[in-house]
């Protein structure tokens, strides 16, 4: 897939959830549950939810589709626009997301690890990162458009790269609450000498 097909996004300030970027994980399907795995198993990922309220996912809904859209109107072989894959409204209104970002390519290469950062922009120490759903905090993921064989649905793939967190809450025992710091800087993860995410993705797709 051409690089002009992959488009970087930042979410701020939302809730995340059933957040499996402290090791790789992989889905086992005679279970229903994602379990730990070394990052060479096949299917091995990490990954992070995200929530938002109906007014940001609206927004977020059009940019998709419109990047969607721009890619087709560039010569990109793909169909007309369903959904963004990982979509799914909540009881209570909500509108959750899911960026993916596998451990290898299908090409056999090691991607680069989803990177953590902390409110101030440093790196997120280890010991936190298995903060759990309820914690807040920003993404940064590539856009890019793929087709859903299961659903025979073409939409728009979030692939992870990075995520903030500022307020964390623990997986379990409870949640903990600390003050969300300002996110504004979160975009400074992003080095204009490093690859980016797009690079990795070039020869991949999202399996579903």
């Amino acid at each position: 897939m051409a690089f002009k097909n992959f488009k970087n996004k930042y979410v701020f300030n939302v809730e995340l959830e059933y957040p499996r970027v402290d090791q790789f994980y992989t889905f086992n399907s005679a279970t229903q549950k994602s379990e730990p795995c070394d990052k060479t198993r096949p299917g091995a990922e990490k990954s992070l939810g995200f929530r938002m309220d109906k007014i940001q996912a609206a927004a977020f809904w059009k940019e998709a589709e419109a990047h969607f859209n721009e890619c087709k109107a560039n010569g990109a072989d793909i169909g007309d626009f369903k959904t963004v894959h990982s979509y799914k409204e909540n009881d209570d209104g909500t509108i959750s997301f899911r960026a993916k970002r596998k451990a290898m390519t299908n090409a056999g290469k090691l991607n680069r690890d989803v990177r953590l950062v902390d409110g101030q922009n440093k790196p997120l120490p280890e010991e936190d990162w298995s903060f759990g759903t309820g914690s807040r905090g920003g993404v940064l993921f590539a856009m890019f458009p793929t087709h859903n064989p299961s659903k025979k649905e073409w939409g728009i793939s979030l692939g992870l790269e990075a995520a903030q967190v500022t307020d964390i809450a623990v997986a379990s025992g409870g949640p903990l609450e600390f003050p969300v710091e300002e996110a504004s800087g979160f975009g400074a993860v992003v080095s204009k000498a490093t690859p980016s995410f797009a690079d990795e993705l070039a020869d991949d797709a999202i399996p579903f």
